[in-house]
């Protein structure tokens, strides 16, 4: 039963604590309010976004079970032309950060994690891929 606060939070740093495990060297993250000069390399943005959830529950004030939903976007980037497979290793990396896990005490929810088309992005300035991993939680009211 959690604040959309603690929820962001959470995910931010499940994030930053397992992509420093699997991306070796690590790849620069920008986070979703951070400014970045990209480097000439790749590099990787991260947004948490709420999506309309569920019905809920109807009840008294602090018994009331608000279903809610997000996403955590995960915006992949490298300079063109440099082959396809290190960026859909990263990718891979990135789904395995949040694919079918249940973070606690939030109670968040995971299920499958979709890896979008490569592709050309910002007018052709980077080869890019994004990564949407949805999720669902409860709030208490």
């Amino acid at each position: 039963m959690s604040t959309w606060r603690a929820v962001q939070e959470a995910l931010y740093q499940r994030w930053d604590e397992r992509w420093r495990d699997a991306s070796k060297p690590v790849t620069p993250v920008q986070f979703d309010n951070e400014k970045i000069d990209p480097p000439d390399g790749p590099w990787v943005k991260v947004m948490v976004r709420g999506r309309p959830g569920g019905p809920g529950t109807i009840g008294r004030p602090g018994n009331r079970k608000m279903d809610r939903a997000g996403v955590v976007y995960i915006d992949l980037r490298e300079p063109p032309l440099r082959g396809v497979g290190d960026l859909s290793d990263r990718a891979e990396q990135a789904r395995a950060v949040f694919e079918n896990c249940r973070l606690e005490p939030h109670d968040i929810r995971f299920g499958v994690v979709d890896i979008g088309d490569e592709g050309l992005v910002d007018n052709g300035r980077w080869w890019g891929v994004t990564v949407e991993a949805r999720f669902d939680y409860e709030e208490l009211k």
